[in-house]
């Protein structure tokens, strides 16, 4: 005869799986918590960042306004400003033409300035030239390569037909496929800092830097580093109130040590002021969001803050 289970044994099972289920379910409870808890602070974390960047976006809006009011000058103190809760704005007014334009690039004054910057850089004449050329090239209208330059056969058998594009760059990326420059990408990683697509191509003499002026001017590098530090003034340091400006070219002409045949190869390319104006502006929140906002201007007068032509976010 079979003993039935009692019921005291069928209770205690039942209480058993009774807890197993109980805690199973909190467990499960406990992770679904976590992981809210995870999501939730992930999503306060973002929005925060998306605040902060906002609000330092903000901040360098607001460093443009004030660059581009008709009585703020480069250099104006009111440039720069730090609030006691942390926000910094540092504003430069500086000129586009501190830069050499791409649209000039088959030009032969520029063919040489590019060519003697590319070995100031630390590419042997060979290779400077190379990149010098086929840049030429690339912008020309023409299928004839130079000397040292490239056309169609030479990226053909790269397995680029479509190049050169024989037209006028439209972003300064597109330099990067041109033959010659990942070498000058190498060692000049700020090589995007010496062109740019705006402008009447004038070289400014108050704002390209030493190496530029070196290499567009033919003087010695000494002469162009001291060119550069008097322009920076009692701080030699460039874009505040105690900067010097060249105003005749014949004081340039002096302390670059210029013949008059060196003059007369560059005197049409070269201005004390350029007509494009970039404005960098810097709105920084503490030491964890910061914005910069580059914005170019031209038509720029005592009266007026001139039109904007450009806009360009970092």
């Amino acid at each position: 005869m079979k003993t039935r289970p009692s019921n005291t044994g069928r209770r205690q099972r039942q209480r058993g799986l009774a807890l197993m289920l109980v805690i199973f379910a909190v467990t499960f409870i406990g992770l679904i918590v976590v992981a809210l808890m995870q999501v939730s602070q992930f999503s306060w974390d973002e929005s925060s960042l998306e605040r902060g960047r906002f609000q330092a976006k903000l901040l360098a809006e607001s460093g443009i306004a004030l660059a581009m009011h008709p009585q703020v000058e480069r250099g104006d103190p009111v440039l720069r400003q730090e609030f006691p809760d942390g926000r910094k704005i540092e504003v430069r007014i500086g000129s586009e033409g501190g830069r050499i334009l791409v649209s000039l690039l088959e030009e032969d004054l520029f063919i040489e300035t590019v060519q003697d910057l590319f070995v100031i850089w630390g590419l042997d004449a060979t290779e400077a030239a190379i990149a010098a050329e086929s840049l030429a090239d690339w912008v020309d209208r023409n299928g004839e390569a130079r000397t040292n330059g490239a056309e169609r056969d030479y990226y053909s058998a790269l397995e680029f037909p479509d190049f050169p594009a024989n037209e006028a760059f439209t972003s300064l990326d597109q330099l990067l496929l041109v033959r010659g420059m990942d070498r000058v990408a190498k060692l000049q990683p700020r090589w995007r800092d010496y062109f740019t697509l705006y402008g009447d191509g004038d070289i400014d003499v108050n704002a390209a830097p030493a190496d530029l002026i070196e290499a567009f001017f033919g003087c010695t590098r000494d002469a162009a580093m001291s060119f550069a530090a008097t322009r920076g003034g009692n701080d030699l340091v460039e874009g505040n109130e105690d900067d010097y400006r060249f105003g005749n070219f014949d004081e340039v002409r002096s302390l670059l040590g210029l013949s008059g045949d060196d003059w007369e190869r560059i005197q049409d390319s070269v201005t004390l002021e350029g007509n494009t104006r970039r404005i960098e502006s810097t709105g920084t929140i503490g030491d964890e969001y910061i914005f910069r906002l580059v914005v170019l201007t031209e038509g720029a007068t005592n009266d007026s803050a001139g039109t904007a032509v450009a806009r360009l976010e970092e």
